[in-house]
């Protein structure tokens, strides 16, 4: 088998995905917000479900934006349980600004997002986060950014190798991005990555979905494994893409339950108000 072709394939899925207007809105009763960024980005939030202790923000992968048919689709399952908050990474969607190749700024978007939800009131908050919104959860962990539980889907260990040939082609890079969705900043922005700071991140729960074809080697993903700090789970998705739960967003909910269970008193703040 052609490993590289196959990463290669499977770092484009989403991609193709997002071209062919995979998208839809967000399901029953939502509303709309925008958050501040840390560094004058205003962030565009969606915020639906009901629960006033447990809430989930979840994280959407690269170019695609929140709209994407799967962050939706795992939002509407867990706003069953939970308050859901999905927002749109810098240079995404209705949110301002650019996005950088590499993991630091949209950590620093996952923080003002986690601080805001902490601010409603939740007693209980973790992050789901797809590629992309995975790895801004471990760099945003592993620098202090509090949050109870991580459901982690298609986490790339490190950034795709495209930083030196979008060096070369700036021009090419940025508009091709745009034309899928993606306001993007070509330059690497010099953050760590998820293999970086795995073991730095706090024992909160967590679980790692990967598919049976991602965007990095199998044995990159079982070293990145290793180095995370425990308590951990690891799910591989038979037949599944990269960042693809294929069906089992049911199964992220329930992990969720068992790992949300708030205190017995206490209550929190309508985050509609």
């Amino acid at each position: 088998m052609d490993f590289k072709r196959a990463y290669q394939a499977a770092a484009l899925l989403p991609v193709l995905r997002g071209i062919r207007n995979d998208r839809r809105p967000p399901p029953g009763p939502h509303c709309n917000m925008y958050v501040g960024g840390t560094d004058g980005v205003e962030l565009f939030c969606t915020v639906l479900g009901s629960d006033p202790r447990r809430a989930v923000v979840v994280a959407h992968p690269a170019v695609v934006g929140s709209s994407h048919s799967q962050v939706v689709a795992l939002a509407e399952e867990l706003s069953r349980s939970f308050t859901v908050i999905t927002f749109d990474f810098r240079g995404h969607g209705r949110s301002t600004g650019r996005c950088p190749l590499g993991f630091g700024k949209v950590s620093e978007d996952l923080e003002a997002v986690l601080a805001r939800v902490r601010r409603m009131g939740f007693e209980k908050v973790a992050v789901s986060g797809f590629s992309l919104g995975a790895a801004a959860a471990f760099v945003a962990g592993a620098r202090g950014v509090p949050f109870d539980a991580l459901v982690s889907i298609g986490c790339p260990p490190v950034f795709p190798e495209i930083a030196p040939w979008a060096a070369g082609h700036p021009r090419l890079v940025r508009s091709g991005l745009r034309l899928m969705g993606m306001r993007a900043d070509a330059s690497p922005d010099g953050g760590p990555t998820p293999l970086d700071v795995a073991p730095d991140v706090p024992p909160v729960p967590k679980i790692l979905y990967f598919g049976e074809w991602e965007v990095c080697p199998p044995e990159q993903i079982d070293v990145f494994v290793q180095r995370v700090r425990r308590p951990v789970e690891v799910v591989t998705v038979a037949g599944a893409w990269h960042a693809d739960l294929a069906g089992r967003e049911p199964k992220v909910r329930e992990w969720l339950e068992r790992r949300l269970t708030p205190r017995m008193l206490g209550t929190g703040t309508d985050p509609r108000t």
